[in-house]
């Protein structure tokens, strides 16, 4: 039911924001949204409906292509996308609320972003041309990046007969802020440090993170550059909250120790996703 939610609720924030941003503003869009907006330009057919019909027509093809699994994951998109889209469409107060160019281009691809992001990270998929870069990928070994990054542009270039070079720029840096969001969510998890120790007082270190900083410790074997000299090596992953104090504690047992901090994206496992009840119980 959370990732039901999740889906719902990145298509809201993508329909509100191709809706209101994108398309109030004339800006190029890539993807089902962009060539939809090529339909409607040259047929006067709305941009929601064609929308729905692409999305279908994918979805078929992605179901007798890449089988019912992948196709359940598109399911909610494919239907609900196009009704959200006509939805806010309908809104005229929702319209016109932006006239800073680069406002909206920023805040769109943000929105874009951060709904397909929680899209994929719930397990779904947003459909469009990605399914028919998979089928052509699967059938004739094609990347799908190339195809995709080929369909887009070829998407854009069709647009360019009825829009400025300023929308363009524009569509294009949405793009790119859209691609960049995305990335960042879905790589984005419980951000931790990671300590690498070296110190001549490995056995006071070890016990001194395992007992008064409460984390875990792995001990890799190393070799001095210099000396050549047999060495271990701690490592440690924290919250940041807990760093100032650990490079405190560092320097009370060893005033010389080497000290490597780094960020890390996500951690899970024995120690972060776990209780500690659950993890006494498992050992």
């Amino acid at each position: 039911m959370k990732k039901i939610i999740q889906i719902i609720i990145g298509n809201i924030l993508m329909a509100f924001a191709f809706s209101t941003l994108i398309l109030d503003n004339s800006i190029v869009a890539g993807g089902v949204s962009g060539i939809s907006t090529v339909f409607h330009f040259y047929t006067g057919i709305s941009i929601s409906l064609c929308v729905g019909i692409i999305n279908i027509a994918l979805f078929i093809i992605g179901f007798c292509f890449l089988g019912k699994t992948f196709a359940m994951k598109t399911l909610i998109s494919t239907f609900l996308f196009p009704i959200l889209l006509e939805f806010f469409n309908q809104q005229s107060y929702l319209h016109g609320l932006l006239n800073d160019q680069l406002l909206i281009c920023i805040l769109g691809g943000f929105l874009l972003g951060l709904g397909i992001g929680l899209v994929l990270k719930a397990g779904g998929s947003t459909g469009g041309f990605d399914i028919l870069a998979l089928v052509v990928e699967k059938n004739f070994k094609v990347p799908v990046t190339l195809l995709v990054n080929g369909i887009d542009a070829t998407i854009l270039v069709l647009q360019i007969s009825f829009h400025s070079v300023p929308e363009i720029v524009y569509g294009i840096m949405t793009i790119l802020i859209t691609a960049y969001m995305m990335n960042y969510l879905l790589s984005s998890g419980k951000g931790c440090v990671q300590v690498l120790l070296m110190s001549k007082e490995i056995e006071r270190m070890k016990m001194m993170i395992l007992n008064d900083m409460d984390a875990g410790v792995t001990l890799l074997d190393g070799k001095s550059g210099f000396y050549g000299n047999d060495t271990e090596v701690v490592l440690t992953i924290l919250p940041y909250r807990k760093l100032p104090d650990l490079k405190d504690k560092i320097k009370e047992i060893d005033e010389k120790a080497f000290i490597i901090v780094s960020h890390v994206e996500e951690v899970s496992g024995n120690g972060f996703t776990y209780s500690k009840e659950m993890r006494e119980a498992s050992f």
